[in-house]
């Protein structure tokens, strides 16, 4: 994903942004300001003293067809709907993630984060499709019990660090404008399968997409975080 000089982060940017935050401690800044699409995401520095630099690129499997049916839907008042089969492959997530990552587009951004010069790079996937969620859902899910499904290791490409799966997402029944809990799994290069849940504000969500949903809260109700790299003054 991309951004003009001067824009904020994206909707599933800050999603992404948020749950890094959560996780790692750190403060992360828009790093693709300006750059077009030659740059990561966003970058941070671990404050260990050590001035380690992490950097990620958030993306999704292409889902072009099925985001202007979407919009066609919206704007006729119709349902936004998608059909089709999935296999089910179970037992075998880890087979699908890899050839996720070896198709064009993951290989693509994966070249932008090797690009660039850090101690970390991350690669945060989420589906706008229900053919890749049902995956990526299934990479943090549990069962009653609180076992999951088996996952091998995956084989990330040299020099990516982390790659995170965006999984379901729960919004409070309650509070439909409060906070909706993610769940995660993360395979880092060095440890393994990680999972996680963590909690995200809506307010602290940038509108979503007007093409795909409208917004249905007052105009400033919105207060995502400034990411924009502050320069030096002279």
């Amino acid at each position: 994903m991309s951004n003009a000089a001067g824009a904020k982060a994206s909707r599933e940017e800050e999603i992404a942004f948020l749950t890094l935050e959560h996780v790692l401690g750190v403060d992360i800044k828009l790093a693709d300001a300006g750059a077009g699409d030659k740059k990561p995401d966003g970058s941070w520095v671990y404050g260990d003293g050590q001035e380690r630099r992490g950097i990620v690129e958030v993306t999704s499997p292409p889902a072009t067809s099925l985001m202007g049916e979407w919009a066609r839907a919206k704007k006729a008042g119709h349902p936004q709907t998608e059909g089709g089969s999935i296999p089910l492959r179970l037992n075998e997530l880890a087979q699908v993630c890899s050839e996720m990552l070896a198709e064009d587009w993951a290989r693509e951004n994966c070249d932008k984060l090797l690009a660039e010069s850090a101690d970390e790079r991350h690669l945060f996937l989420f589906a706008r499709s229900y053919k890749e969620g049902h995956y990526f859902y299934r990479l943090s899910d549990s069962y009653d019990d609180g076992t999951t499904e088996r996952v091998d290791d995956l084989i990330l490409p040299q020099g990516i660090s982390d790659v995170w799966f965006r999984g379901r997402a729960r919004p409070d029944s309650d509070q439909p404008l409060g906070a909706t809990e993610l769940w995660l799994a993360r395979f880092q290069a060095e440890s393994g399968w990680h999972r996680y849940v963590v909690r995200i504000e809506e307010q602290h969500l940038p509108s979503p997409n007007p093409g795909i949903a409208d917004d249905r809260v007052p105009a400033g109700w919105r207060l995502p975080k400034d990411r924009a790299i502050k320069l030096a003054s002279h």
